[in-house]
């Protein structure tokens, strides 16, 4: 999906107002103005008191999570926690 596309998901889930979640099966990379995008929904979702639950992250996805240093997205109680 190009960041484009993503952006204006994004976009529309956060005008929606509600939890999101996002399958991440079948997706071994994204590019870093995807995570860029994927880490302001995230600081846009908690202020507004709602979610981001990504989900289905292949072993190489959360490989890379965990080299940008944000591994704890993927952490499947971490939406509980919000």
């Amino acid at each position: 999906m190009p960041p484009e596309d993503l952006r204006d998901a994004v976009l529309a889930a956060l005008f929606a107002r509600t939890d999101v979640a996002l399958n991440l099966q079948g997706i071994d990379h994204l590019d870093a103005s995807a995570l860029q995008i994927l880490l302001a929904l995230d600081a846009e979702q908690h202020q507004r008191f709602h979610k981001l639950q990504l989900t289905n992250a292949s072993p190489r996805l959360r490989q890379w999570f965990e080299f940008a240093g944000v591994a704890d997205l993927l952490s499947p109680d971490r939406a509980e926690q919000q």
